[in-house]
């Protein structure tokens, strides 16, 4: 009785290896197939996105004002947070440059989601209501990036 067990637990366990290699190759196939020339505007439309989003929060950061969105914690060195935004947008100008050069999809990814991490830990643990604008700005950093996606996908076919 164990042994059929320990065979059925076998050949299932060779099945979900070859499964699992099968949707590797179709997912990497779909990748290579997917024009650079797309990715590269896809990444650099979603790297100017953030660009003016980082712009947006330092303009209000900059010219504090009653309602403003984007409101620093007491304690918090204005000049500094201002040049920390500076320093994401110097980031995502650089990474812009380098997407038309040959670089992995990986990579460009790997870039963006660094900045975008720096980014989203500014906010939480910066501003005013910090956890809930970083949530915001998440939400609406994924439903940008998808917009772009589909669109490119629209124009590729």
């Amino acid at each position: 009785m164990s042994a059929h067990l320990l065979g059925a637990i076998v050949i299932a366990a060779i099945v979900i290896v070859i499964l699992i290699k099968q949707l590797n190759r179709v997912t990497n196939n779909i990748d290579d197939k997917t024009p650079l020339m797309e990715n590269t505007k896809l990444y650099a439309d979603f790297a100017s996105i953030i660009q003016d989003k980082i712009r947006a929060i330092r303009i209000d950061m900059e010219t504090p004002k009653y309602g403003a969105k984007f409101v620093l914690l007491d304690g918090v060195n204005t000049d500094e947070s201002l040049e920390k935004l500076s320093e994401l947008i110097r980031k995502l100008v650089f990474l812009e440059t380098m997407i038309g050069m040959k670089s992995t999809p990986q990579n460009k990814e790997t870039e963006l989601f660094e900045i975008l991490s720096a980014l989203d830990e500014f906010i939480a643990t910066s501003l005013v209501d910090g956890e809930k604008l970083a949530d915001e700005i998440r939400e609406e950093f994924a439903a940008s990036y998808e917009r772009l996606k589909n669109a490119y996908m629209i124009e590729s076919m």
